[in-house]
């Protein structure tokens, strides 16, 4: 019943666009990119059929994923290096191979009475049938938190109405994106530098202690690779983190505090507060900053 409901592949908006995609795999450092500056549940922005004019909110509530829908971020495995290798779909009843991945698309709500809102000439530039018509382009903008920007089209395959799932029942929106349109545009004042550092990252409102890698640094901001050995409780913008850092030597060691600004599926970045020092907070100086990076920069050396 669902494949003649919604085609042979819940994904697909025709055969012949299933069989166009399918002809290649798709790629998946893109995808990366895509499903970390993206994620399932983040609110977006989006405005369609290229009217920058027209700026309006929604979010990503499901991937689909040859077919599968995929509901949670906890639901796509990764590698080390944050690359897909297996979405669980449907509930986590299916396991896809992301070596075998054809198709990729992204579930949003059919938003089409937030255009009530929109003023008599806004209105008159969007479709007679809707901006949601299939091979309608809806453009997604997302904030990347201190990288920026972040944006990719993406085409209407069609309106759907899920028969089960968390979603059964409601007007939902199947949107094929073009990864050769996926951008982000780095913001930061401050240019990053690259590194690899183990430490020890503690969330003292999870009670949680687990090894992570620093991967780069900027004058306020560093990038922390989680989840290096075990599953990483939820971590949200605004969270407060202690990062223990060992530069091999004794007084080489410093108890870093801060935020956390930005979240992905592997990643997030963390504002730095200063150093706990005899139990205290105590704001870095500029030499301090300084101190630190360079121990970072020479680790292992």
């Amino acid at each position: 019943m669902l494949k003649s409901l919604f085609g042979k592949s819940h994904g697909a908006s025709s055969d012949a666009a299933h069989a166009a995609h399918g002809r290649e795999r798709v790629d998946l450092g893109r995808i990366r990119t895509l499903i970390e500056f993206f994620p399932i549940g983040k609110k977006l922005r989006y405005y369609p059929e290229f009217n920058k004019d027209i700026v309006l909110d929604t979010l990503v509530v499901a991937y689909c994923a040859n077919g599968h829908f995929v509901y949670a971020m906890e639901s796509i495995e990764t590698d080390r290096d944050g690359l897909p290798t297996v979405f669980r779909g449907d509930e986590d009843k299916v396991r896809l191979p992301a070596t075998g991945l054809r198709t990729f698309q992204m579930l949003v709500p059919d938003t089409s009475d937030l255009e009530m809102k929109l003023d008599y000439l806004r209105r008159a530039q969007i479709s007679r049938n809707g901006q949601f018509s299939a091979g309608n382009n809806i453009s997604l903008i997302s904030n990347a938190g201190v990288k920026g920007v972040s944006t990719v089209n993406t085409e209407v395959a069609k309106q759907v109405v899920l028969r089960d799932g968390p979603y059964a029942q409601m007007n939902m929106v199947l949107l094929t994106p073009d990864l050769n349109t996926l951008a982000v545009t780095d913001q930061r004042r401050k240019p990053r530098t690259r590194i690899n550092v183990p430490v020890t990252a503690l969330l003292p409102a999870e009670n949680y202690t687990g090894e992570c890698t620093l991967v780069d640094i900027s004058d306020a901001e560093v990038r922390i690779r989680l989840g290096e050995r075990g599953a990483v409780p939820a971590i949200h913008e605004g969270d407060a983190m202690i990062v223990d850092i060992r530069l091999g030597e004794a007084e080489r060691r410093y108890s870093v505090k801060g935020s956390v600004v930005r979240r992905s599926a592997e990643t997030c970045v963390l504002g730095l507060d200063g150093q706990i020092r005899e139990g205290r907070l105590v704001p870095f100086a500029p030499l301090d900053l300084l101190e630190l990076k360079a121990g970072l920069l020479n680790y292992g050396r």
